[in-house]
């Protein structure tokens, strides 16, 4: 497996490097569900070279943030379903995620952010619009199908988050655990089903406002063959602190 680019030595949290390029973005025309048409039209998209963090934040590294401000802890610390140090933290707001973020500059003097849907996605499938992030070259094909061992769904039945690097068979082509399951994540975009219509094709950024943010991933208690596809889309209001979403890191190349 790719090795990390750089590690956030503060908070332990390895990145991996994104190449420069582009890849094919959004839901395969057709597919036979009616939310597919908020994926629609798939396209090629370019983006730069960017950092994509390897895991969820976990609730260890959450909870550095935590007792060093003084803030106010994740909704479900007291719930063992969710709560173990190498789960990924939920129960945080995308308003949270945003004040981690300042706290976790100021700490290091870098420059991290939310991903983009965009780079969340490619970095989720890799350059050539593959469904899953997990795939087998079959006779020089790329083929990626749903598989439920694969990452932590609905499918799965364990009722609760598990560690963020429990599924390794799962990782993206760009080496990143669980871009489908266990947890959606939040990104920077505001969501309207409408963005891909009108979205530029270079670096978009979606939406200029709204009232939900998108989350990506599908999780513990989604149907995974559905809300596992790369090109999966999904909001929440910004102020929610729900069991099943949290976030990951990204960053400009440093």
């Amino acid at each position: 497996m790719t090795e990390p680019s750089i590690v956030i030595d503060q908070i332990d949290y390895p990145l991996m490097t994104v190449a420069k390029g582009a890849f094919l973005m959004g839901t395969i025309s057709g597919t036979n569900n009616a939310k597919s048409e908020e994926e629609e039209p798939q396209r090629k998209v370019t983006l730069p070279s960017y950092l994509m963090g390897q895991y969820p934040i976990t609730n260890i590294q959450y909870h550095q943030f935590v007792d060093d401000t003084n803030c106010q802890t994740p909704a479900y610390v007291d719930d063992s379903r969710f709560n173990q140090p190498h789960f990924p933290v939920t129960g945080i707001s995308w308003l949270e995620t945003e004040n981690f973020l300042n706290w976790l500059n100021q700490l290091t003097k870098g420059t991290y952010r939310l991903p983009t849907e965009a780079e969340w996605e490619k970095a989720a499938r890799g350059d050539t619009g593959q469904q899953y992030p997990w795939a087998e070259l079959v006779d020089d094909a790329i083929i990626s199908e749903w598989d439920p061992s694969k990452g932590n769904f609905g499918n799965t039945k364990l009722k609760r988050l598990t560690a963020v690097n429990q599924y390794p068979s799962g990782i993206s082509p760009y080496g990143c655990y669980n871009m489908a399951g266990n947890c959606y994540e939040w990104c920077w975009d505001w969501f309207h089903p409408q963005t891909y219509k009108y979205a530029p094709s270079h670096a978009p950024r979606g939406a200029r406002d709204g009232n939900r943010k998108v989350i990506r991933g599908g999780s513990w208690n989604s149907n995974g063959k559905f809300s596992g596809r790369c090109a999966n889309r999904a909001a929440q209001r910004p102020h929610c602190r729900l069991n099943y979403i949290s976030f990951r890191i990204a960053s400009d190349p440093v």
